[in-house]
């Protein structure tokens, strides 16, 4: 048995909308049929969920507790302040990251891709709870696993740990600073992109360096990508090297990254530079968004997990005033401000909004999350629908 909503906004009207075995079955105009039994959306906007490119569910401290943070002066420093501050929260770990994951639906996230740290010291313990998480919130998440070695690949000696981790549920290959921390680019990409074709795995690397080092190693991917016809399977997170050279110098690795299909994934990043978004839109790369921090931790305790406020910084960092350009932020959050058709699956959101240019610019709580046809979070979940 399905469900009608009524008063919907959605595909720029008034209309309801007839739910059943998971996906939109009508699409009517609103009061064409007073008979039917609905629940009443009382105008709220219908929107599309999101998907977060670019989250780590293993770093984060508890919300409840300051952890106070040195200042460091150095990436290797970093990486050790940030073991030594987790190292006494082990047995919270699990705990919070679940609670990062009810926070992301109820924000409107149902898809997501999750870096997991992977070195010699945690081994696969790591991967062993995202992956208890990937099956816990199944119905409601989908969740796609890189297996990431935040201490460098070469320098962790963790090629090995690697393979293993795909071998155990992990379908991504991750790597971080070719240059600046692995300290050799070749080796680095080489194994990167042999354990890739070896386990038929994506790629997914962290760039964080800058300049013309990070866009040499840009140069570097792309021909790995092109020798291993691993195009369209690549993505390269940050790249803050894409907004730190000139526009003619960036706009040239545009057109490469677009020709084999890279793409690129910003957190948006107020503290750094960032890749020249509309640039590389304009060259046909696919550019996403991910919250990368989810709230406190050793890195920042800025983090935040709303992919729609995450969207509206883009938009306002770039200046994006006007309807049009406010509507092209949703692809960017894998989502779209474009109509539903009948067929679509049920996965959306409802808001208060008065379109979806209005929801970018104030990003208003969600009321409704989704789920192929079934809520699932939301400030009005309590008095939603049952399926």
């Amino acid at each position: 048995m399905g469900q009608w909503l009524s008063n919907v906004h959605v595909n720029g009207g008034l209309h309801d909308i007839y739910l059943n075995q998971g996906i939109i079955a009508q699409i009517v105009p609103g009061a064409s049929d007073q008979e039917k039994i609905t629940w009443d959306a009382q105008g709220m906007l219908m929107l599309p969920t999101f998907k977060d490119y670019h989250v780590h569910l293993d770093k984060a401290f508890p919300d409840r507790e300051w952890v106070s943070r040195g200042k460091v002066d150095s990436l290797f420093k970093q990486f050790q302040m940030e073991k030594d501050l987790l190292a006494p929260m082990k047995s919270g770990q699990k705990e919070r990251a679940r609670a990062i994951l009810q926070q992301m639906l109820a924000f409107g996230t149902t898809r997501l891709r999750v870096h997991v740290d992977i070195d010699p010291e945690i081994g696969l313990t790591h991967l062993e709870m995202v992956r208890g998480l990937q099956e816990e919130f199944k119905s409601t998440l989908d969740i796609e696993i890189v297996a990431f070695p935040q201490q460098g690949l070469i320098r962790s000696q963790s090629v090995s740990l690697i393979k293993q981790a795909l071998q155990e549920g992990a379908s991504i290959v991750g790597g971080v600073d070719p240059a600046g921390v692995d300290r050799d680019i070749e080796a680095c990409l080489s194994a990167i992109f042999d354990l890739s074709v070896a386990h038929d795995a994506e790629v997914d690397i962290h760039l964080h360096d800058p300049g013309h080092l990070g866009l040499f190693t840009l140069e570097r991917v792309m021909n790995y990508t092109e020798q291993s016809g691993k195009n369209g399977k690549v993505t390269v997170s940050h790249a803050y090297c894409l907004g730190q050279v000139s526009g003619a110098e960036s706009l040239a690795i545009a057109e490469r990254l677009g020709t084999l299909d890279i793409a690129i994934v910003t957190s948006v990043p107020i503290d750094s530079a960032m890749p020249r978004v509309a640039q590389l839109t304009s060259q046909g790369v696919r550019v996403y968004v991910g919250s990368d921090h989810t709230g406190l931790d050793a890195w920042t305790p800025f983090g935040f997990t709303d992919q729609l406020a995450r969207g509206r910084r883009m938009a306002d960092m770039n200046r994006w005033n006007d309807d049009e350009r406010l509507r092209s932020v949703y692809p960017y959050l894998g989502s779209t401000a474009a109509a539903f058709q009948i067929g679509d699956t049920a996965d959306f959101i409802l808001l208060d909004a008065i379109n979806a240019e209005h929801a970018i610019a104030t990003a208003p709580p969600r009321e409704i999350v989704c789920v192929r046809g079934v809520p699932v979070a939301g400030r009005q979940l309590q008095s939603a629908w049952e399926i």
